[in-house]
């Protein structure tokens, strides 16, 4: 899968890319909201990964953005924080909220249930 990881924790970002690409999985990192709607705009990825905290537009402001575009359609959303409090305040933008840190198991769920996700919408378009 296209996967992009959005995180201004450069170290974090790296790392979760690293072993997605580990994975088969095709992976290009955003430190920050504007670089990541710039590359959500050409629609390429399948799946993103996305931090609340960026330092110049919050994660939950980049998936409404998607949100209110045709671009989402076909998008699977992930928020990443680590702040376990502030989730249910911007959950229903995404598809899944992880809380940092996770594990190998639930990231390889994720992935699964995004791949799934792709698939119900591809056959629901045949």
């Amino acid at each position: 899968m296209n996967v992009l990881v959005v995180d201004d924790n450069e170290s974090v970002a790296d790392s979760l890319a690293f072993l997605l690409d580990c994975y088969g999985h095709h992976a290009v990192v955003a430190y920050d909201g504007g670089t990541a709607l710039a590359l959500l705009r050409t629609g390429a990825f399948e799946i993103t990964f996305l931090d609340e905290n960026l330092p110049d537009i919050k994660g939950s402001a980049v998936a409404l953005s998607l949100k209110e575009t045709s671009v989402r359609s076909g998008a699977f959303l992930v928020s990443m924080t680590a702040d376990a409090d502030s989730q249910g305040d911007f959950a229903r933008l995404f598809d899944v909220c992880m809380q940092k840190p996770f594990s190998c198991e639930e990231l390889m769920q994720v992935i699964e249930d995004a791949r799934c996700s792709s698939d119900a919408v591809t056959l629901q378009a045949a």
